[in-house]
């Protein structure tokens, strides 16, 4: 990249040039650009997939013929509440999700394989947790994190017992069908991944992929579940592009199943990861009891 961005200097003849994580952007005389290392992805064809789907809500690409490097228009980004700003997100998504959707045919053991995965993941979990609460329940003396844990491990065991019983009804109702929703999804929703000025833009489409839409929902969830309140943004979601049923049951799962936290030697970090823990459980329940 650094042999392109030079030849690119060159040719734009930025009066400023400035880092932004891992993007340089170049501000010229003619306008600003925003210049990313080239990825495996095709943005060109990217896009012009997006454009024959009448959805348009990305930064232009300027120049994308180099190997190592896309060179984009540069967009500013407005500081509006973080609310807003993910109500703003999701309607796009819905959109996105809307336009390219279509049901695809799919081998028999397609569910089989994703309900023997979610099976794995919430026996590894459970499992994981049991061997804490067994030798938590052990000492004479808690530190405050294993008291915490103890305390409420009830929200735990619900969580687990509530996604087993989940997971099984979600595979009977989808065992017998041969299609499955998908569209093109993001993959990697975040706020800092939506840019709002007088039009709203969705970048670093680098994981994008073509799969069911309630991944996109779950992965803006994990990413962001602390600052911004889901069950209005799912409820926005829903208005603008209503979820399947088994779409919004394996949502629910998803969503519902305990993430891993690992403690280590720094008791206020242990206690820290724990509330944490205990927080993510509590905003889940609240989500799936809700919608």
């Amino acid at each position: 990249m650094n042999r392109d961005l030079e030849v690119l200097t060159n040719l734009y003849k930025p009066y400023k040039i400035s880092k932004s994580g891992k993007c340089t952007i170049l501000n010229t005389m003619e306008g600003d650009y925003v210049v990313k290392g080239n990825t495996k992805i095709d943005y060109k064809y990217l896009y012009h997939y997006l454009h024959s789907r009448n959805f348009s809500y990305f930064p232009k690409l300027v120049d994308g013929s180099r190997a190592s490097t896309n060179v984009f228009e540069y967009q500013e980004d407005l500081s509006i509440d973080t609310s807003q700003k993910a109500l703003d997100l999701i309607h796009i998504v819905a959109l996105l999700h809307s336009k390219t959707c279509y049901f695809k045919e799919i081998t028999n053991d397609r569910y089989k394989q994703i309900f023997d995965d979610l099976k794995n993941n919430i026996n590894y979990v459970k499992n994981y947790y049991n061997e804490w609460y067994e030798s938590f329940i052990k000492e004479i003396y808690y530190t405050p994190s294993q008291y915490l844990f103890l305390r409420n491990y009830s929200l735990l065991y619900n969580a687990i017992a509530y996604v087993e019983a989940k997971t099984d009804a979600w595979f009977l109702r989808v065992k017998d069908q041969n299609k499955m929703r998908v569209c093109l999804i993001h993959n990697n929703l975040k706020l800092e991944h939506f840019l709002k000025n007088e039009e709203a833009y969705l970048i670093s489409w680098e994981e994008y992929t073509f799969d069911t839409p309630v991944l996109d929902l779950f992965h803006f969830y994990q990413n962001e579940w602390m600052h911004i309140p889901f069950l209005e943004i799912f409820s926005a979601y829903q208005d603008d592009n209503t979820l399947l049923e088994e779409e919004r049951l394996l949502l629910d799962i998803l969503i519902s199943i305990p993430m891993k936290i690992e403690l280590g030697s720094n008791e206020l970090e242990n206690t820290r990861k724990i509330r944490e823990l205990i927080n993510y459980l509590s905003k889940s329940s609240k989500i799936v009891l809700n919608t």
